[in-house]
């Protein structure tokens, strides 16, 4: 799995290419890393729920469609796959696994280019993601496919949830300083830019690409 390191070369080099083929290589080195921490923790939860009746029986269900849903997506069965979104959304709309389809629809969707389908999907995940990773995930991303569609109003606006305290900060200050920067509010990018990289810092994360647009900004660490 690409490491946080690795993802941050890999961005760096980018970051004057296309703004779609930028948010490619963003999601997959960091996709599959946030994700794969999140499955994991809500094994664990799902894991507990399995001795609380009903809700064992819908979390699994639930799972299944999920399942489904996948299968469908890797054949190509577009008439499946809105079936089933379609399910998970009614039925299942406060299960983690409603949440994760819009999070799969929406990579689909970027890597086929068409960013206002992922942006559909991902605002979709947001109203529905109750748990905090996968609420802060969702919002991540949103907030890159608005970036990536010139919509820094928009990608402020939803990066405006996020607290102090969350492990995303130093990425959530990061895009914040790319849309104030393409805002041209500059003094409040280096702002953005300067809190990221200490929180990068205190998480002790390779804060690289965070320097490289500070300093391209003429900004320093302080």
């Amino acid at each position: 799995m690409t490491t946080f390191r690795q993802g941050a070369a890999v961005l760096a080099q980018q970051y004057d290419d296309d703004d779609l083929d930028r948010l490619k290589h963003w999601w997959q080195d960091y996709g599959n890393y946030l994700l794969a921490g999140l499955v994991f923790g809500l094994a664990l939860v799902l894991g507990w729920r399995f001795y609380q009746g009903n809700q064992t029986t819908k979390s699994i269900k639930a799972a299944e469609y999920y399942e489904q849903l996948n299968i469908a997506l890797e054949r190509g069965d577009v008439a499946s796959v809105q079936s089933l979104e379609q399910t998970l959304k009614e039925r299942f709309p406060r299960s983690p696994y409603a949440v994760l389809a819009e999070l799969m629809l929406a990579r689909q969707a970027v890597d086929q280019g068409d960013l206002d389908a992922a942006r559909q999907a991902l605002q979709k995940a947001v109203d529905m993601a109750e748990q905090a990773p996968l609420g802060a995930l969702s919002r991540v991303r949103l907030a890159q496919v608005q970036l990536a569609q010139q919509m820094p109003e928009a990608a402020l606006d939803t990066l405006q949830e996020f607290d102090d305290a969350s492990s995303f900060r130093p990425l959530v200050e990061e895009l914040k300083g790319d849309a104030l920067r393409a805002l041209g509010r500059l003094d409040e990018a280096r702002q953005a830019y300067q809190a990221g990289l200490r929180a990068a810092e205190a998480a002790e994360l390779d804060a690289r690409l965070i320097e490289l647009k500070l300093n391209d900004l003429g900004g320093d660490a302080s």
